[in-house]
C-alpha cells in the first residue's frame, strides 16, 4: 500500500484544522455503490461543532479500500484532492463540495417540506444527508450513518450486513462465516469491502488491514465480471426470445392501486416521504414510483 501523509502543512485556513475538543459531532460513512448494488466503504466523514460557532468536516479515507477500487467504481471524493494522499482531510468553517452538491441550501424555497420529511424540525444538511439515500447526479456515493462505538462480537449469520469499518467478528475458522461456496463468497466481499475485521476465538487476524488491501481489487474484480456475464447471458436470452416471438418485454410491476392512490394524497400533503411511499407501494426505483404517479394523473 502506498504511503498515506499524516503530517501534511494545511495552506490555508479553510485547510487548517480546529483545535481543542467539539461540543458537537455527527458522523457517516461515505460508500460508492457499484452497478450491481453492493455498497463499498471508502471514507469516514465527520461534523464537528466547536464554540463561537466554529465548524469543520473531517473526511478520514479508508485507503486500503481504496486504492484497490477501479476508477468504474470510485473516481475519488468531489471537492478533495486524493492525490495528496491524506490521513484526515479537512474543510473549516466552509462547507465542502462534496456536501453542498446533494444536501438543500438555505436558500431553497422547500427546504420546510424537504426537512419535514425526514423528520427534522431544524436545519442540519448533515443531519439531512444522513436521513436520506441521497446521491448526486455525477457521482455513485451515498453516506451513512456511523455508529458512536465499534462492536466486537462472535459471528452470527444476517448480522454482517449491519456491521461498518473497524467492527470485529469471532470465530472458530472462516468456514463458519457460510455453509455454501456461493455464500462465503459474498460474505467474505461484505468483509473486505467494508473494513470488517475477522478474529478467531485464538486472537489471530484472520482478515485484517493486510488483508483487505490484498483482496479488494481481485474480489471487486470478480463482482465486475460476474455482472458482466449476467447482462450477456441475459442480452442473449432476450435475443433468443425475440427470434422466436416469446420476447414481450419486461413486465409492468402490479401495485396496489388503492394503496398508491393514498400514498400519492399523503405525499402531496406531506405527512409522509418519499421513501416511506416507496416502501408501502413495494417499489425500490424512484423512476418507477413516479411513472405509477404520472399514470394516475391521467387517468
Amino acid at each position: 500500500m502506498q504511503a498515506i501523509i499524516s503530517d501534511w502543512q494545511p495552506r490555508n485556513r479553510i485547510t487548517t484544522p480546529l483545535i481543542g475538543i467539539p461540543s458537537f459531532v455527527n458522523s457517516g460513512i461515505i460508500k460508492a455503490v457499484m452497478k450491481s448494488g453492493e455498497k463499498i466503504s471508502v471514507a469516514q466523514i465527520d461534523y464537528q461543532e466547536f464554540d463561537e460557532e466554529n465548524f469543520q468536516y473531517v473526511i478520514m479515507p479508508y485507503w486500503e479500500i481504496i486504492d484497490g477500487l477501479p476508477a468504474s467504481v470510485f473516481q475519488g471524493i468531489p471537492g478533495f484532492d486524493m492525490g495528496l494522499r491524506l490521513e484526515r482531510y479537512y474543510r473549516v468553517n466552509y462547507i465542502p463540495t462534496f456536501i453542498a452538491e446533494r444536501t438543500p441550501s438555505e436558500n431553497r424555497e422547500d427546504l420546510w417540506e424537504i426537512l419535514e420529511a425526514v423528520g427534522l424540525d431544524y436545519y442540519d444538511r448533515f443531519e439531512w444527508l444522513l436521513r436520506t439515500t441521497m446521491r448526486a447526479a455525477n457521482d455513485n456515493l451515498i453516506v451513512e450513518r456511523r455508529r458512536e462505538s465499534q462492536i466486537i462480537e462472535d459471528f452470527t449469520p444476517g448480522r454482517l450486513s449491519t456491521l461498518q469499518y473497524g467492527d470485529k467478528i469471532v470465530v472458530d475458522s472462516l468456514e463458519a462465516i457460510a455453509d455454501t461456496a456461493s455464500g462465503f463468497s459474498d460474505s467474505i466481499f461484505t468483509v473486505v469491502t467494508n473494513g470488517v475485521d475477522v478474529i478467531s476465538q485464538s486472537g489471530q487476524v484472520l482478515v485484517g488491514i493486510v488483508t483487505r488491501a490484498a483482496m479488494v481489487s481481485v474480489m471487486v474484480t470478480q463482482r465486475i465480471l460476474a455482472r458482466r456475464e449476467y447482462l450477456a447471458r441475459r442480452r442473449d436470452g432476450i435475443e433468443r426470445a425475440k427470434k422466436d416471438g416469446k420476447y414481450t418485454g419486461r413486465r409492468p410491476i402490479e401495485v396496489d392501486e388503492t394503496v398508491l392512490r393514498q400514498v400519492n394524497r399523503e405525499l402531496k400533503e406531506g405527512l409522509i416521504s418519499v421513501e416511506e411511499a416507496m416502501r408501502r407501494v413495494k417499489i425500490g426505483s424512484k423512476s418507477t414510483f413516479y411513472r405509477k404517479i404520472r399514470a394516475l394523473g391521467k387517468e
